[in-house]
Formats: C-alpha cells, sequence, structure tokens
C-alpha cells in the first residue's frame, strides 16, 4: 500500500518562545523576535535611566559648583619631586613625548573629558598622564603585565594586539605646586561633604523599577564612595555605551576648575603604585614642570612643560 502524504498545513507558523525575563547577554544566538523586541526595549530604557540621572545630577554640580570647586581647592597640597616617571608613546608619536594631544581624542582619559562625547554638552580638556614606573606604565596602556608570558605562548605585547616597535617610553621627572592626591581619603572628605545633600531624581526611581532594578542608582556619600568610583577600574562603561562623562572625568574636570596641577591616584592595575595626570594648562607662572630625563633626537618637542612653555598639543 502506498503511504499517504502528509497534507501540508499552509497556516501552521512555528511558535517562538516566549518569557518575561530580558535576554541574556552571555547567549546572543539564542534569541527570538520577541526576546530581541524586549532586548531592544531594555536597552532603550536602560539609557534612558543613565541620560536623566547624568544631566539631574549635573544640574546639582552646577548649583554647588563653587562649594565643589571650593572643597578641591581647599585640599590641594604641594607635591613631591617625582623622577623616572614613565610615560609610553606611540613610536609616530615618538618626536613628540609630552604632548597632550591623544588625551582630547576619543572618550579622553580617566580625568580628562575627549572630543569625541559630544562637545556641545561636555567641552574637552587635556591631560598628560605618566606613572611610577615602566611596568605600572605598561599595565595602565594595555591591561597587562609587560613580563608576563602566558601558557599558550602569548607575549604581552601580542594580546594588546601590537609590535614591541609600535611603541616606546620615556622617563620624566619634575614638580608639581598643587596636587589632589586622591589616594588620600581625606583630601575627599569636603567634596563628598557637598555631595550629600545631591539628591536622586523620581524619574529614575521609575526607570529603575521598570528594569526590574531592587533598588534605584546610589549617590555618593562618603569620601569611600568617592574613591571607589574615581578608581572604578571600568570606567569606560559610561562614554563607551552612553555617550556620557564617567565620574572620575567630571570629577577631573571640576579639579582643574579648581586650580589643581594634577590628580596623584593609585593605579587601578598595579598594586602599591601611583599615577598622575598632569594639568599643565594651570601651570602658568608657577614653577611645576616635567621634563624628559634621558637624551631626545633634536627634533622633539616638547620635551619639557613648565609655566613659561604652558601645555603644547
Amino acid at each position: 500500500m502506498a503511504r499517504r502524504k502528509p497534507r501540508r498545513n499552509s497556516s501552521f507558523k512555528p511558535r517562538l518562545p516566549e518569557t518575561d525575563e530580558p535576554p541574556s547577554l552571555t547567549q546572543l544566538e539564542q534569541f527570538s523576535q520577541l526576546s530581541l523586541r524586549r532586548w531592544l526595549a531594555f536597552g532603550k530604557t536602560l539609557t534612558e535611566l543613565h541620560t536623566v540621572q547624568f544631566f539631574a545630577l549635573e544640574l546639582e554640580r552646577q548649583r554647588r559648583s563653587a562649594d565643589l570647586i571650593e572643597a578641591l581647592r581647599a585640599s590641594l597640597g604641594p607635591g613631591e619631586p617625582f623622577e623616572k616617571w614613565a610615560r609610553i608613546v606611540d613610536y609616530r608619536y615618538c618626536l613628540a613625548p609630552l604632548s597632550i594631544a591623544g588625551s582630547l581624542k576619543n572618550d579622553g582619559g580617566r580625568f580628562n573629558i575627549g572630543a569625541g562625547l559630544n562637545p556641545a554638552a561636555f567641552p574637552a580638556f587635556p591631560a598628560l598622564y605618566i606613572a611610577e614606573d615602566y611596568p605600572t606604565a605598561f599595565r595602565e596602556r594595555f591591561g597587562t603585565d609587560f613580563a608576563a608570558v602566558r601558557r599558550d605562548g602569548l607575549a604581552p605585547h601580542e594580546l594588546a594586539l601590537r609590535t614591541p616597535g609600535s611603541f616606546t617610553h620615556v622617563a620624566l621627572r619634575g614638580q608639581l605646586e598643587l596636587v589632589l592626591d586622591v589616594g588620600d581619603l581625606s583630601a575627599l572628605q569636603r567634596f563628598a561633604a557637598v555631595l550629600r545633600d545631591f539628591s536622586m531624581p523620581d524619574r529614575v526611581r521609575q526607570l529603575a523599577r521598570r528594569l526590574g532594578m531592587r533598588a534605584p542608582p546610589g549617590l555618593v556619600r562618603t569620601p569611600g564612595g568617592l574613591q571607589r568610583q574615581l578608581l572604578h577600574p571600568n570606567w569606560r562603561i559610561l562614554p563607551a555605551q552612553f555617550d556620557l562623562p564617567a565620574n572620575c572625568q567630571v570629577f577631573g574636570r571640576i579639579a582643574a576648575a579648581a586650580g589643581a596641577h594634577g590628580i596623584r591616584y593609585p593605579s587601578a592595575r598595579q598594586s602599591n603604585r601611583y599615577c598622575l595626570a598632569l594639568f599643565p594648562q594651570n601651570w602658568s607662572a608657577t614653577s611645576s614642570f616635567v621634563e624628559v630625563m634621558d637624551g631626545a633626537p633634536s627634533t622633539a618637542q616638547p620635551v619639557r612643560i613648565d609655566g613659561n612653555t604652558g601645555a603644547l598639543q
């Protein structure tokens, strides 16, 4: 007996899995049209939350700007002379070892805002970043130990997708008149005291509930909480994902406005070592300076920045 062909049901449509949970970010290959729509909606709401929160707190910062600036100005102290500190420079910029131009590109650095963010809302300002020694500078730049070799045989420069000849480093010495040491909690007490008066808008709480968050984002109230934000290893999330300055970048903007010649901070990647974010634009008519210790090509400029030369791009 001949086999009967099954009838085709032209109205049949496969059912897509439905779930009330937001889609997993670790299994992007498993999604449906419904979960994709929910995922996009969650992303839109999360962006709105961060935007509302930032600009609401920006209004608070503008309202209390004089108090915030004065709090940091009162916390500035004289810096100790430094010598044999390190700065890593891409080889194509080796004739400009102290140029601040790189800090103005893209999103900027930890304590400065770059031109990659909306310049109308967030004016860019420069900083010059240096580290206590070469291993610290390497870790800060590439995120790995310069002397480590993985079991798979990859060298640190290979993990950073670089060749050894694509960058170099210079040894530096200098002196700063006015330094803000954020590794010292006492230097953050006055600033944190001003932040205690800030309040979170109701709209942020509403958006947090819509996202299913157990609690709305908190506000910095203590010197310890402020320090954790300034040294957060993943500070680039806000500028990269939401086109907003990170908390540490906003802090750097206020510190520069307070007249700081630099910010001294513990390295986020090398324990017991420090880094400096220098603001040469504030050094006019002062004794602050930084200069290259090693011999440099005759065409290299600048090799010294001080109160007379100013910051060169």
